[in-house]
């Protein structure tokens, strides 16, 4: 039987959905604060262009970015991340209605792997009402698969660049 050993870090990561400049820079000013700097960006994209899903709730006038943090990030604190981002949202709610939406990540030379709150048949529950799964496999050969599940602004090429050249840059440098 061989042993197991606990695998590199990865990075953390997160999607970004927002409505307004303010909302998104209160978040980006708590998230630093848990995780450190970020490392690197993406241009924000009209969110609606992929789904209406949060419309009712966020507004009409959605943008989604990506952000990758600077530090290493250790596989096993992904659902302490997914349980920081829910905090962060509930902070900055309005009423009962969110300002932001963090759905955190993490990427490694082989996936990333997004934590979520809701059940689904492709997810694995890991602890303390979190599932993850994988929603993008990065081949050797430097292509991306995407899955049956994986969401329409992931298969973005903002996306897809933005998380190949974050995979290719700092976790295989």
């Amino acid at each position: 039987m061989r042993a197991g050993r606990i695998p590199d870090p990865g990075l953390l990561v997160a999607g970004v959905l927002y409505n307004s400049q303010e909302a998104l820079s209160e978040a980006e000013t708590e998230i630093q604060r848990i995780f450190g700097p970020i490392l690197e960006k993406t241009v924000p994209v009209p969110f609606g262009r992929f789904t209406d899903y949060y419309q009712k709730e966020m507004g009409g006038d959605i943008s989604k970015t990506y952000w990758a943090f600077s530090e290493p990030f250790l596989r096993g604190k992904l659902v302490e991340a997914k349980l920081s981002a829910n905090r962060i949202e509930r902070k900055l709610c309005v009423g009962e209605k969110r300002r932001v939406n963090l759905d955190p990540g993490l990427l490694t030379p082989e996936s990333l792997v997004l934590a979520s709150s809701k059940p689904y048949s492709h997810r694995v529950y890991i602890c303390k009402g979190i599932y993850c799964e994988v929603t993008l496999i990065f081949r050797r050969n430097g292509m991306v698969e995407f899955l049956p599940w994986t969401y329409p602004d992931y298969r973005d090429p903002v996306a897809v660049d933005f998380f190949g050249l974050i995979r290719k840059e700092v976790l295989l440098g």
